[in-house]
């Protein structure tokens, strides 16, 4: 598949990183960048077009809303960013409002157009954005748990010395406070992990809880996160671009709950292929049954 045109929507930390490490990348021929605050998005435009000579894209430009729409990818970061000592959930009213108001000034969509949501809470804003499009579910997702799920791989491979990349776990339901760990199907060489010499159910759910708290300390140390996030956003968009066909955990939407929640799915240049709903022993079960309560109760609120 061809290199194509990504507008990232929202030009603050997270957006500017993002275009960064695509461009780093070479994930994208064209980047447009479109902010409400138009002098700062033309500073980060002129900033990033310096990067122009050591990556295969050829411009980087300020945007509109509606140039976005006609994007071949949209990744949206608009909205206010957590506070210390702020859960994602806490941003669900203002960020509702914004999503809603920006999905509306993009259109007419692209058909094709795919829309990789980023703004949190990221499962709800996921959620009203398939609402709102008019664009088939599969070409909408959120960033969801897959870098909740990296940081736990991580940890578990610094623990016992082996490449993150051969740790085969996930992170699941809602990125936030009910996100829970399918531990019952995870492995490491074909051996479960809850069997794994030297690794013991205390330590992994010790390591899962500093997985899933690494954002809050990491945004009471420096105000936000960038990095981390930027690179998930750059390998979504490789896994569309090249239809890779790999499997990533993404927030989608899961019929039996009419909710959005991070499920491990196949990505291609359609979007959403497959989702996959790995076996879950009945705890984990009863856990991903409350993540999508939680999610469902909040979206009542919603107007």
């Amino acid at each position: 598949m061809k290199k194509l045109n990504v507008a990232i929507v929202g030009a603050g930390t997270v957006g500017s990183t993002a275009a960064y490490t695509l461009l780093l990348r070479n994930l994208a021929s064209k980047i447009t960048l479109v902010d409400i605050n138009e002098i700062k998005c033309k500073g980060e435009v002129a900033d990033l077009s310096d990067v122009l000579s050591f990556s295969s894209a050829s411009e980087v430009k300020l945007g509109t809303l509606k140039d976005a729409g006609q994007a071949d990818i949209a990744i949206i970061t608009s909205g206010i960013p957590q506070k210390p000592g702020q859960t994602r959930i806490e941003l669900l009213e203002t960020n509702n409002k914004i999503i809603k108001n920006v999905i509306s000034e993009m259109k007419p969509l692209n058909p094709e157009l795919i829309i990789i949501m980023v703004t949190n809470p990221v499962d709800i804003m996921t959620y009203v954005a398939q609402k709102i499009s008019g664009l088939p579910k599969n070409q909408i997702f959120g960033s969801g748990t897959l870098l909740d799920t990296q940081r736990l791989r991580g940890l578990i491979g610094q623990k016992i010395n082996v490449a993150q990349q051969s740790i085969h776990l996930y992170t699941l339901g809602e990125h936030g406070d009910t996100q829970f760990v399918a531990w019952s199907s995870g492995t490491i060489a074909g051996v479960p992990i809850l069997e794994f010499p030297n690794l013991n159910k205390i330590e992994l759910q010790k390591m899962a809880q500093d997985a899933k708290n690494k954002a809050y300390d990491i945004i009471q140390c420096k105000g936000s996160t960038a990095f981390g996030i930027a690179s998930c956003i750059s390998a979504y968009c490789q896994n569309i671009i090249f239809d890779t066909k790999r499997i990533t955990p993404v927030s989608c939407y899961l019929e039996e709950f009419d909710i959005c929640m991070s499920m491990p799915a196949v990505l291609g240049q359609e979007g959403i292929e497959q989702i996959l709903i790995p076996k879950l022993n009945d705890e984990e079960k009863k856990l991903f049954k409350k993540s999508a309560d939680v999610l469902k109760s909040y979206i009542k609120q919603l107007k």
